[in-house]
C-alpha cells in the first residue's frame, strides 16, 4: 500500500493506494490531518482488503508527524501511534526517505488525478468509484484494465480460492 496527506484546498485528504493494481482501497478527506485519522481510512483498506481475503502487509508513507515519529538528532526515535498501530496488525512500515516524493510516487501520481477530477464528484466515495473503474495507463493498456480489474487478477491464489470457496458454499446452501 501506498498512503500520503494531501492538502486540497484546506481540506486534508487521505487514501491508501494498492501498490500492485492502483485501486484506492480507502479514502477520506477531514479538516485535520491527524494519525488518529490516517488510522481509522487503514481501518477501513483493511476491510476492503479482507473482503477479497486479502490483507495489507505493508504500507509506504512519508515521515509526516501522522505516521512518523522523529526525534531530534540526539534524541532516540520515538514510535508513532500509527506505528504502533501497524506493529499491533503486523503490518511492515516503510518510511520514505525524506525529500524524496519518487519513493512513494504512486500516491503522489494519484494526487494529480485528485486534484484535476475531484471537482466532478459529490464525495471522495464517488471519485474513488470512478478512478478504480477506469482504464488505466499503467495497468494492460491492451484489454483496457481497470484497478479494480488488476487487483482482483493481483490477488494471491489462495484468496481467489478462498472467495471461491465462500461462493460455492453460499450457493450450495440455497
Amino acid at each position: 500500500m501506498h498512503a500520503d496527506w494531501l492538502d486540497y484546498d484546506g481540506i486534508q485528504v487521505i487514501a491508501f493506494e494498492d501498490d500492485a493494481s492502483r485501486k484506492i482501497l480507502s479514502i477520506a478527506e477531514f479538516a485535520h490531518a491527524t494519525a488518529d485519522n490516517a488510522i481509522a481510512v487503514l481501518q477501513r483498506a483493511e476491510e476492503a482488503a479482507s473482503a477479497y481475503r486479502d490483507h495489507i502487509s505493508e504500507v509506504n508513507t512519508d515521515q509526516g508527524s501522522q505516521f512518523y515519529a522523529s526525534g531530534g538528532e540526539k534524541k532516540s526515535k520515538g514510535i508513532s501511534r500509527f506505528e504502533r498501530y501497524l506493529s499491533v496488525r503486523c503490518i511492515n512500515h516503510i518510511p520514505s526517505k525524506r525529500n524524496n516524493p519518487q519513493t512513494n510516487g504512486k500516491i503522489e501520481r494519484w494526487f494529480q488525478e485528485y486534484r484535476r477530477h475531484r471537482w466532478r464528484f459529490d464525495s471522495t466515495y464517488a471519485f474513488a468509484k470512478w478512478y478504480n473503474n477506469r482504464i488505466h495507463g499503467a495497468l494492460d493498456l491492451e484489454c483496457g484494465e481497470t484497478p479494480n480489474e488488476a487487483f482482483v487478477r493481483k490477488l494471491r491464489s489462495g484468496s481467489i480460492l478462498g472467495m471461491f470457496l465462500e461462493w460455492n458454499e453460499r450457493e450450495v446452501s440455497l
